[in-house]
């Protein structure tokens, strides 16, 4: 199966399960949600850049984690990003190790 056809119908993952607006629907807060997303991922992508590593959204279903030679996984959550992360940049990813922080800030 292509990983297209394997993140339709995947159930939300708790990082995504954020309802700013108390309503339990993630329609009524479509615009807010979005908006979390997009913090996420730059967040995502200042963890990512020491890899040579890059995330995006792919339709608000998945991520798009790509190299600098423009191979491209989609992880369906968070936790499997981090894991192609690793995988696509031959290196594990480690923020809370001293030279990836002194690297980043």
């Amino acid at each position: 199966m292509c990983e297209v056809c394997a993140v339709f119908g995947v159930s939300q993952h708790w990082t995504d399960a954020a309802d700013p607006m108390g309503v339990r629907n993630v329609a009524a807060g479509i615009l807010e949600n979005r908006s979390e997303r997009n913090k996420r991922l730059a967040l995502i992508n200042r963890i990512l850049k020491p890899a040579g590593l890059t995330s995006s959204d792919w339709d608000g279903e998945a991520y798009s984690i790509e190299d600098a030679d423009g191979r491209r996984v989609v992880a369906p959550d968070l936790s499997a990003l981090w894991r192609h992360a690793e995988r696509l940049g031959q290196r594990l990813i480690d923020p809370l190790d001293a030279d990836f922080l002194q690297a980043t800030s």
